[in-house]
This record gives C-alpha cells, structure tokens and sequence, in this order.
C-alpha cells in the first residue's frame, strides 16, 4: 500500500448505514465496502460510526449503532403485521426508514454526526432525507434497475414502485457517489437525471498479508474457485455447464463452489437448488463439485489462497468486491466482461475476461489458465500489484472525505439564512 497522504480535511463526524453487521456476519457487498471506508476514514483521522443490523450474538462496539429496536411494544408488532399485509413494500420502506431515522437523530445528538451515506435500495433514503437535518449522500450500490433485471425480477408486484423511489431517493441527495462509471452512467441514462457533482470512488480494497497470498508453488493446480449466490444473477448455471465442458480435458479437476444457494430460475420459469441443477445438468461432474456454502471469512481466504484459479460468472456486475478480493490475493481470475467488472480487470494483462451468460467462452478461459502456469502466475502477480496501486483504502478515504466536505459545506451554504 502507498504511503499516507497528508490529510486536507478537517476531521469529520460520519455515518454511514450498512445492512448487517459485523462484516464476515452475511455475504454482503455493502458491508465490505462500509468497514473498509470506515477502517480508511479513521485512519486520516475521521470519526465514522455505523447504523446498522446487529448479527444475532454479537456485541456491537461504540461505533456501531443498531438499528434494529431491542425491545417492540405490542401495539408496534400487531400495527406491522397489518400494513405488511395490506403493503408490504410501503410497510418495510416505513419501519426501515424509520429505524434510521431514529439512529440518525442519536448520533446526531450524541457525536454531531455532520453526515449519512447509504445506499439506494427501496428509496429509503427518500423518506431519511425528510426527517434529518444534516446532508443524505446516496452510494449507487446496485439500482433495481440494473439487478432485478439480471435476475428476472421486474415483473414482480412492486417493482415499478420500487423502480420509482429508487429513482426519487438517488435524485434528492445531497450527494451521489458510485463505485463505478458503468453504474452511473446507466443510472443517468435510466432515470434521465444529470447527477451533476457525483462523483466515481471505486471501493478501497483489502489487505492481504504476505503468507496469504496466492502462489503457484503452494495452489493446488487440480481446484478451481466460483465464490458467489447460487442464483441468476451470478451466473451460477453458468460456472456448473462451464465446468462440465472443462471437465474431460482435465481428469483430475474439482470445482469448489462457497456461497448462499438461492435458487437458479431458467429462462422457462424452473427454478433449481445448485444440488438439483448438478444432478440433472453435470452428473457425470457431480463427485467433482464440492458444495461448501456459507463459510468464514477466514475459511474462504484459505481457499482462495489454495485454488488454482477463480472465476466470477456474473451476468451484471456494477463493482464486485469478490473481484477485487480475489485479484488482492494475487488469484489468476476469469470474469465475465459486464458492468464495472472491466474498469478493475484488464483482459490478458491482469486477468482475463470473457462474454456473460456463455459457458463456452467461460470454460475456454479457464482451460487456457489451466493450460498455462506461467500465464497464471503473471496474471496473479499483475493483479496484486494493481490492486494495491489503483485501490488503496486511505486514498480511498482521502477522495471520500473531501467529497463529503464539500457536501456538507454546500448543505450549510443552503440553510443558511440569506442576508
């Protein structure tokens, strides 16, 4: 990592609202990017606190306020069920909002919280907006726009009006900030907004030790790594019928597959599990595929560390910390070329890159990383370097931290009284 830049902000008081709590607690991207521009922030000497869910059995540190109330009256309860049962979007968009709403005003009054970032999701930040009095910065994190359509969710009840809030949340910030350019320019184009002064901040990456690395003497040259959502949008399907062409050109070769399985739909409307689609799409594979789910943090590392190779099947990806991750660990990785995806991986020079939703082209990225050790390794080695270059976690923050001042100077600047 670079050396620390002389700091050019005054020390600033910060929230930011993240879904879950603590980062490893729930596969999320929104929580790797919340402790990593949070542990940035406070390096430069920033104080940024967190509202958020509390994972069960974990005790929240002073920087962490929960949003979720510890105790509920009985009328609050009985009053939930029935607008969730009348209006279950504009029920949750209300009790999520409020519970924000509530922290807000704590941090405020108890640290003089000068601003809050969160993310677009349901528009909540609509609804924040109206009950705060400090300046609302909307992160673009992943618009439904863009994901409910790559994972075939926008004919579901509600969608429009959640495409609406979305819209009406990101064009009343304060500020909008996106990890990347793919992601704002189609919010823009989506919305018709100009979103002048928003800005483009890639999220900070992680830091991995020395002996975590990926190596080619240590890897073992027999696995391959999919890390992601058994579901559309990851590209599941994809990794699996990869892998089945993969499969008789090299014998000896396994499939680890790590995260949540929520169900493939195809395009005629079937849903699969992963252990369904395996046994009916791959069974002559199946003993090659080891399922591990949901594991820790540190269990993954050690398998990113072990494979020999990653790939990322994605079918839209608007800046995905499993990349970055895996490109920090100096893993050789094959992505799928979609959203933010080729502003971190430059095909050929630190990873290759192939055409979403096309198993074909997948498996004969991987077969020639399979084919090529050395090409692997320089691959690996590339990515490390550029990702410690281009994605330092205090320039990161240094970016950030002015951006967020010139918010807040620009909020005070409105309210305050005209002469």
């Amino acid at each position: 990592m670079s050396e620390m830049p002389a700091p050019r902000v005054r020390p600033l008081q910060l929230a930011f609202v993240s879904p879950s709590w603590p980062v490893g607690a729930a596969p999320n991207g929104i929580v790797t990017y919340v402790s990593a521009a949070v542990e940035g922030l406070r390096a430069l000497g920033h104080r940024p606190c967190i509202l958020t869910n509390v994972a069960p059995g974990c005790s929240p540190d002073a920087d962490v306020y929960p949003l979720n109330p510890a105790k509920r009256s009985l009328r609050s309860k009985l009053l939930d069920g029935f607008t969730f049962r009348i209006n279950p979007l504009a029920a949750l968009r209300s009790r999520d909002s409020a519970n924000i709403v509530r922290a807000g005003r704590r941090v405020i009054a108890e640290r003089g919280v000068e601003l809050l970032e969160m993310e677009e999701t349901f528009g909540l930040a609509q609804l924040v907006k109206r009950s705060l009095p400090i300046p609302i910065v909307v992160q673009i994190h992943g618009p439904f726009f863009v994901n409910g359509a790559c994972a075939g969710l926008l004919e579901k009840p509600g969608t429009q009006q959640r495409l609406k809030n979305e819209g009406i949340a990101i064009s009343q910030a304060d500020g909008i900030t996106a990890p990347s350019q793919d992601i704002l320019d189609r919010t823009r184009a989506y919305y018709q907004l100009p979103l002048a002064g928003a800005i483009v901040a890639p999220p900070p990456a992680p830091a991995v030790a020395h002996h975590q690395r990926w190596r080619l003497t240590d890897c073992d040259r027999n696995a391959t790594l999919f890390v992601g959502r058994f579901d559309r949008h990851k590209g599941g399907d994809i990794v699996i019928d990869a892998f089945r062409r993969l499969a008789p050109r090299f014998p000896h070769l396994r499939l680890w597959c790590v995260g949540d399985d929520r169900g493939f739909v195809d395009d005629g409307g079937k849903e699969w599990t992963l252990r369904e689609y395996i046994a009916a799409k791959a069974p002559e594979v199946a003993e090659r595929i080891d399922v591990f789910g949901r594991i820790p943090t540190s269990d993954l590392e050690r398998l990113r560390s072990r494979a020999y190779c990653t790939m990322i099947a994605s079918r839209y990806e608007n800046f995905p910390s499993v990349v970055l991750e895996a490109l920090a660990f100096g893993c050789p990785t094959v992505a799928t070329r979609t959203g933010g995806i080729p502003e971190i991986v430059e095909d050929g020079v630190n990873g290759l890159l192939c055409l979403p939703g096309d198993s074909e082209v997948l498996s004969a990225a991987l077969g020639r990383l399979l084919s090529d050790s050395s090409l692997a390794a320089r691959l690996g080695e590339r990515a490390r370097e550029d990702v410690a270059r281009r994605y330092d976690p205090i320039r990161h923050a240094q970016r950030k931290a002015e951006f967020y001042l010139e918010v807040i100077e620009r909020h005070s600047a409105r309210r305050r009284p005209k002469a």
